[in-house]
């Protein structure tokens, strides 16, 4: 009888033996579960920030599309010239900008300025949401603008953006410039920025930057100098002297009409 006893009580396992060995598990689990979870957050962010960065691309090459297709004619400056409106700087900026294109970028497939030259404003609103968002107003770049009607009502595009900055290149004082006072005429070169929504309210945005030469616009006399200030997807080339585009700047090509003139309001 004390043999059996004694062979059967090395054959089960104590209270602290099994409590000892549920712990162990339950740490192990713990550390698989916190890996997996830290896995499938990465991707689902990552696959979120990739999606963001597509369509602010997207909006960005429209921009420069529409941008590289300005039209101007000198016989009318005032109906052709570019028009910058700041609201200061930073990734709260939400400048508006207008010029007249022969592009369809931007428009509606079923637009009647689709076929001819118009005046595209591009900018940045509230929605029917309250978000802000891209918003685009085009309008025949003839008509009578103090008319409360002719701009019509916008059309969103993209709630990815946040802040929209543009600046000139002020060739004579080799500097950036947030304005442009010569509304009779066309900027040769200008920078632009796109600042997304980011996903926290404690980070930073990311920025999407271009160098835009507009090809319809006087060359420049000297190279631009970098502005310093580039990040994210941004591309800060310089242009050479006498307006050739180097590698990585936007545009040689493209536009309509005859080559802007110099001249003030």
């Amino acid at each position: 009888m004390s043999a059996r006893t004694t062979r059967t009580g090395r054959a089960a396992f104590t209270l602290i033996e099994v409590l000892v060995a549920v712990a162990i598990m339950a740490v192990a689990f713990a550390i698989v579960w916190s890996t997996f979870t830290a896995a499938v957050n990465g991707w689902q962010r990552g696959t979120k920030l990739l999606d963001q960065l597509h369509r602010g691309d997207f909006v960005m090459e429209q921009l420069v599309l529409a941008l590289r297709s300005a039209a101007f004619f000198s016989n009318r400056p005032d109906k052709y010239g570019f028009r910058l409106d700041e609201s200061g700087g930073g990734e709260g900026s939400r400048d508006t900008m207008s010029w007249v294109t022969s592009g369809m970028a931007f428009l509606p497939p079923d637009s009647p300025l689709a076929n001819g030259l118009h005046r595209l404003e591009f900018g940045l609103d509230t929605d029917d949401e309250g978000r802000p968002a891209v918003a685009i107003r085009a309008w025949p770049h003839l008509a009578d603008e103090e008319e409360s009607d002719v701009k019509g009502e916008p059309w969103f595009v993209s709630t990815e953006i946040k802040g929209f900055r543009c600046r000139t290149y002020n060739a004579e004082d080799e500097k950036w410039e947030h304005e442009w006072e010569n509304t009779n005429s066309v900027p040769r070169l200008v920078e632009l920025t796109l600042y997304l929504q980011p996903f926290e309210d404690y980070e930073e945005p990311q920025k999407i930057q271009r160098l835009v030469e507009i090809p319809i616009a006087p060359p420049l006399d000297e190279a631009a100098k970098s502005s310093g200030e580039a990040g994210g997807a941004a591309e800060t080339p310089t242009p050479e002297a006498g307006g050739e585009t180097p590698a990585g700047t936007e545009g040689e090509t493209g536009g309509a009409g005859a080559p802007a003139q110099e001249g003030g309001k």
